[in-house]
């Protein structure tokens, strides 16, 4: 393992705020310099001002919900898409729409975004106005067409903006050239989010709330902190102050129905919510109906209904469609490691089989990527047209590499689009080995060769501060997560005694030098780390958290690394 510390920064300026030498030293060093930044509070994200088109967003949906006008909310398949789409439909409603209806397409037959299919199906049920979450800014063709055809279209995006865009009426996008919104890391639910404040206060200053409540729009952020986890969303100063907020309803229960009963048919304790349980147990049940080929998706009816017996019977059929996820992976990922080994020390790894579905390809560019620790492109399809899915490494940004290669050979790429970390992009199947050279190339020059694998840490932490009251701690600056990385640290121990849990995870008693000790937990064991036995000497990375079972908390640590010194 090659453990790299994070440097001693000053921290005096944190003194004020945080009393405890190493929690003010962690937080230092993730960037937190203010009380704001330290507090989290909701009252202090970001206004709406300067988005670009917001004005303009917010005055278009409010003519249509004074004039009652039917709208559709067109979103995506992931997670970001289903719950930007959940809270598109409900936040309409609230702020006064009496018809909203929603269209989710299908990875396999609609594909992404908005397509023309939808806009005449839109245009025959009278739909006035398309208002889109995560998506928009790739769909010109078909938004262009949709304004042929009379339709008002308000897009709401996150993703790289091309620079030729759709003729739509508003486009709101925190990624758009001249956009001065600060922060650029909202998810699509994100970006919805502050267009419905938006418009609120748009309808609010017409007075179409007097003699009613106005409607409080923060109530919906248990959506927006699903859609910013589930999209790997930077964890900047704004976006924790969402999620936090998000996280806080969602812990004392006051998040939609389908939260709640997706929580229970996988086991979370909603007190202990958090970006682990959300990334790891929750969101790979809302993105498994949109992975493997299924007439309907029933993620997004699951966070719009309000019944609790039919949230639970849509839970059950999301875990589901998650064990028939699991097994197509599994054998997908044999098939691809395989493969990559053939490519291993590449400065990337571009991969395909016909059999591989659709929906399953940026599971498996991810599983590749973490374990050669390069950028992977995976592409699957029977026909002509070959459709990839990639996820990169820091400082290699995917969809600028996929606009270099656009602009290197125009006919190379049929579309493609996301973000710096995570898109994708079609091919024609005769293009494949030229894709496959051309991108490692660019590669090869971004990146030079695969690096080592770095794990980086918060140094030792002393023996005194292994307890559940330091772990509640941490857990209250939080939410921890990407761009804002829960705290790890690093130490030599004696193995006291170890054991095989399920046949899967190893548990270890570990003794420190002074004598205490400290139980903890490595999921997903290695060949490696089996080997390792009783009175062994061993370095161990490992984070400190609280186990939330029933009420009760206990201290819980997580290996992420060990080996024998």
């Amino acid at each position: 393992m090659k453990i790299v510390r994070r440097d001693v920064i000053d921290d005096s300026h944190l003194e004020k705020y945080i009393p405890d030498p190493v929690i003010r030293q962690i937080l230092a060093r993730r960037g937190i310099k203010t009380e704001q930044d330290v507090t989290c509070k909701l009252c202090d994200i970001f206004h709406f001002k300067d988005f670009h088109d917001i004005d303009k967003a917010s005055s278009i949906i409010a003519d249509s919900i004074v004039n009652q006008e039917p709208i559709l909310v067109a979103g995506d398949y992931d997670v970001d898409g289903i719950t930007g789409t959940a809270l598109g439909v409900r936040g309409l409603k609230d702020l006064g729409a009496s018809d909203v209806t929603y269209y989710v397409p299908s990875r396999y037959e609609g594909g992404y975004g908005v397509s023309e299919e939808a806009v005449d199906n839109a245009i025959e049920h009278g739909v006035k106005l398309i208002l889109t979450v995560d998506n928009g800014v790739s769909c010109k063709e078909s938004i262009d067409y949709a304004k042929s055809r009379g339709l008002k279209v308000v897009i709401t995006d996150h993703h790289e903006t091309p620079e030729d865009l759709p003729l739509a009426d508003a486009i709101v996008d925190p990624k758009l050239p001249g956009d001065k919104f600060p922060s650029k890391n909202l998810c699509g639910a994100g970006v919805l989010f502050y267009v419905l404040v938006a418009t609120r206060a748009c309808l609010r200053d017409r007075g179409y709330y007097e003699g009613r409540a106005v409607p409080k729009i923060g109530r919906f952020l248990d959506l927006v902190a699903l859609g910013t986890i589930g999209d790997v969303m930077q964890l900047d100063a704004n976006n924790r102050k969402l999620v936090k907020y998000g996280f806080e309803r969602i812990r004392r229960g006051e998040c939609v129905v389908g939260i709640r009963a997706l929580a229970s048919s996988c086991r979370v304790d909603l007190p202990s919510i958090n970006s682990v349980s959300i990334a790891y147990d929750l969101c790979p049940r809302l993105n498994a109906p949109g992975r493997i080929k299924l007439e309907n998706n029933p993620a997004v009816s699951l966070m719009l209904t309000d019944d609790d017996t039919e949230a639970c019977i849509i839970a059950r059929d999301l875990e589901m469609c998650n064990k028939r996820r699991g097994d197509y992976e599994r054998v997908f990922l044999k098939e691809a490691c395989e493969d990559a080994e053939k490519q291993a020390g590449n400065s990337a790894i571009v991969l395909y089989r016909s059999n591989w579905l659709v929906g399953l390809g940026g599971l498996i560019a991810s599983r590749i990527k973490e374990k050669f620790s390069v950028p992977c492109f995976v592409f699957s399809g029977t026909g002509d047209e070959l459709s990839g899915s990639a996820r990169s490494v820091p400082g290699f940004s995917i969809v600028k590499i996929l606009q270099t290669l656009s602009e290197k050979s125009p006919d190379l790429l049929i579309r493609f689009g996301g973000h710096a970390m995570a898109a994708g992009a079609s091919i024609h199947k005769a293009n494949f080995e030229k894709f496959k050279e051309l991108f490692n190339e660019v590669a090869t020059q971004s990146l030079g060769q695969p690096a080592d694998d770095e794990i980086l840490s918060d140094g030792s932490l002393p023996p005194n501060y292994i307890t559940v009251a330091f772990a509640r701690d941490l857990e209250a600056y939080g939410p921890w997560g990407n761009g804002f990385e829960e705290p790890c640290f690093d130490g030599e121990f004696t193995v006291e005694d170890v054991f095989l849990v399920a046949n899967r995870h190893l548990k270890f008693k570990l003794r420190n030098d002074d004598g205490s000790s400290m139980n903890a937990i490595k999921l997903r064991a290695t060949p490696n780390e089996r080997s390792i036995t009783k009175f062994m000497r061993v370095r161990a990375v490992y984070t400190v958290g609280i186990n939330h079972y029933m009420g009760s908390q206990r201290l819980e640590i997580k290996i992420s690394a060990i080996e024998p010194v």
